[in-house]
C-alpha cells in the first residue's frame, strides 16, 4: 500500500434556495410479524424509482432516500420515504425542479428532522451542484442550497457533526486540478464554514464521509490520479478543518474502488467497496480494515466469477461487519454478507434474481437485525432481516402509483 500526500485548496461556494415539490405516496405490500420483525416492501412513485440511503430512525421506523423518474426523460426528484417499524409509509415527499434532481445520503438530525445530499441541475451555477436539503421531522423544507462551480459538482455522503453543522463528501470539476475529491463544512443552516478539495491530475472522488472520534473526518473513495492500478481505493483522514492529516491507496493494477467507510471500535477504519485486481471474478466484494493510521490489517474478498460488488458497510454489535451491495455470482440479486471481527464469512444471503437489483445501503437496527435499501430501477424495496439475514417467506405482491401533484418552482 502506498501513502501520497494530498494538496488541498479553498473553495468558493454559493448556496441557492431550492423550490421544491412534494407528493404523498401510497406503498404496498406483503408483511410478517415474528420475534424480530421481517419484512419486504416495494414502493413506486413514477415507472423509475431508486433507493440510495436508509437509517432507523428514533421512533424504530425508518427514513429512505433516493430518485424517482419517468424512462427517457431528462429529469428526475429527489425521493424521500418514511415508514414506521413495518414498512408501512407514514409519509413520502420529492424535491426538484425540471432537471435531474437526486440523493445519495440521508440521516435524521438532532431535532428530529432530516439532512438529504445529492446533486441537482435544476437549480446552482453549473452543469451539476452539490444540493443539501434539510427537513422537519415531517419532510417539510427549513432550507435548501447549493454548492458548485459553472462544471459538474455532486455530493454522496452527509452527516451531521457533533457542533450541529454538516459534513458533506462528493466531488468536483469546478474547482482542485481536476476531477477533485470535494469536502464541505457547513454550519446548521448549511452555510458554508469551509470546503476543500483533494487529488491529483486526473480523477478522484469521495462517496463516504464520518466524523472521526478526534473531532476530523475520514474520507473514502477513488483516485486515478495515485496508486498502483487503474483505479485504486484511497483513504484520506483530515483534521477538523480539513487539512489532510494522511492519505493512504490500496489496491492492484486492475480497478479497485471504495464506497463506504466507517471508524470501528478500536479506532481504525472499516473499508468496503470492490475489486478486479483480486479475488475470483470480473469484480470481487472488497473488505479492508485498518488500523487508526490507515495502516492495512487486513484484506478480504467474496465473491466468484460474476460482478460482485459492495456499497455499504456497518461494523455490528458482535465486533464483525455487515455489508450490502449486488451480485451476478450467486443468482442476481441484493447481496448481504455477515462477517466476524477479521472479516471471516460468517453468513451471505441474496434477495431477488431477475437482474438489475442492488442493495445499496445497510444498517444494523435496534432488534439485532438488519435494515437494508435498495432494489431494481422500477421499485424502491426495503427488506428487514433477523440477526440472521432471513426474511422467512415475505414477498412483494403489487404496488400502487399514486397521481402526482407538481408545485412549480
Amino acid at each position: 500500500m502506498k501513502r501520497y500526500p494530498l494538496r488541498s485548496s479553498v473553495l468558493w461556494v454559493r448556496g441557492l434556495i431550492l423550490a421544491l415539490l412534494s407528493v404523498s405516496l401510497v406503498a404496498l405490500f406483503t408483511q410478517y410479524a415474528y420475534a424480530q420483525v421481517r419484512f419486504v416492501r416495494g414502493y413506486r412513485i413514477q415507472l423509475l424509482n431508486a433507493a440510495r440511503s436508509v437509517q432507523q430512525t428514533s421512533d424504530g421506523g425508518y427514513i429512505v432516500a433516493g430518485w424517482t423518474s419517468y424512462p427517457g426523460g431528462f429529469d428526475s426528484d429527489i425521493l424521500l420515504i418514511k415508514t414506521d417499524a413495518n414498512g408501512d409509509v407514514q409519509w413520502a415527499k420529492t424535491y426538484g425542479g425540471i432537471g435531474w434532481d437526486e440523493a445519495h445520503s440521508v440521516q435524521q438530525t438532532s431535532d428530529g428532522g432530516y439532512i438529504v445530499a445529492g446533486g441537482t441541475r435544476s437549480f446552482g451555477a453549473g452543469d451539476n451542484d452539490v444540493l443539501l436539503v434539510k427537513t422537519d421531522a415531517f419532510g417539510n423544507v427549513q432550507w435548501a442550497k447549493t454548492y458548485g462551480g459553472t462544471d459538474n459538482d455532486r455530493a454522496f455522503s452527509v452527516q451531521q457533526t457533533s457542533d450541529g453543522g454538516y459534513i458533506v463528501a462528493g466531488w468536483t470539476s469546478s474547482f482542485g486540478a481536476g476531477g477533485d475529491i470535494l469536502l464541505i463544512k457547513t454550519d446548521e443552516n448549511g452555510n458554508l464554514q469551509w470546503a476543500k478539495t483533494y487529488g491529483g491530475t486526473d480523477n478522484d472522488w469521495a462517496y463516504s464521509v464520518q466524523q472521526t472520534s478526534g473531532g476530523g473526518y475520514i474520507v473514502a473513495g477513488g483516485t486515478r490520479s495515485f496508486g498502483a492500478g487503474d483505479n485504486d481505493v484511497l483513504l484520506v483522514k483530515t483534521d477538523a478543518f480539513g487539512n489532510v492529516q494522511w492519505a493512504k491507496t490500496y489496491g492492484g493494477t486492475d480497478n479497485d474502488r471504495a464506497f463506504s467507510v466507517q471508524q470501528t471500535s478500536d479506532g481504525g477504519y472499516i473499508v468496503a467497496g470492490w475489486t478486479s485486481s483480486f479475488g475470483a471474478g470480473d469484480n470481487d466484494v472488497f473488505l479492508i480494515k485498518t488500523n487508526a493510521s490507515g495502516n492495512l490489517q487486513w484484506a478480504k474478498t467474496y465473491g466468484e466469477v460474476g460482478y460482485d460488488e459492495a456499497y455499504s458497510v456497518q461494523q455490528t454489535s458482535d465486533g464483525g461487519y455487515i455489508v450490502a451491495g449486488a451480485t451476478y455470482s450467486f443468482g442476481a440479486g441484493n447481496f448481504l454478507i455477515k462477517t466476524d471481527a477479521n472479516g471471516n464469512l460468517q453468513w451471505a444471503k441474496t434477495y431477488g434474481g431477475t437482474g438489475g437489483e442492488s442493495a445499496n445501503s445497510v444498517r444494523q437496527t435496534s432488534d439485532g437485525g438488519y435494515i437494508v435499501a435498495g432494489g431494481t430501477y422500477y421499485r424502491v424495496v426495503l427488506i428487514k432481516t433477523d440477526e440472521n439475514g432471513d426474511i422467512g417467506s415475505c414477498s412483494i405482491v403489487s404496488s400502487v402509483i399514486p397521481t402526482l401533484g407538481i408545485i412549480s418552482p
